[in-house]
């Protein structure tokens, strides 16, 4: 019976060490890919000149960027001061933008409402 109790406890020790293993290489992976892709993103000079700031938020529900409001299509944690490069979509002309937040090097989805008056 404490064969059968030792074998148990070494499989669920090597079961977590696994997960724990895969747990990591997963999170490097994705830190990894955040910073190529900023890497990527700002290596162009003109999205270098393309750099935004967010004005002002509304409980993560409405953001203004520079002139224009943009409501979000997800959570998107910006914070007022943010700065902000569009990824997918042009700033100001696109219904749907992708921007990319690179204070806290996560993605955001946007619906573009309509300039500030």
């Amino acid at each position: 019976m404490n064969r059968f109790t030792t074998d148990e406890l070494m499989s669920s020790r090597t079961g977590i060490l696994i997960l724990l293993g895969l747990t990591i290489a997963f999170l490097s992976i994705n830190s990894a890919h955040s910073a190529w892709f900023e890497r990527s993103l700002l290596s162009d000079n003109t999205v270098k000149d393309n750099i935004y700031t967010v004005k002002d938020v509304d409980r993560d529900e409405m953001f203004v960027i520079d002139d224009f409001i943009y409501d979000a299509r997800q959570s998107c944690y910006l914070s007022i001061g943010d700065q902000v490069v569009f990824s997918e979509g042009r700033y100001g002309i696109d219904y749907r933008a992708t921007i990319y937040d690179l204070n806290y090097r996560e993605p955001c989805e946007l619906l573009l409402r309509d300039p500030v008056s």
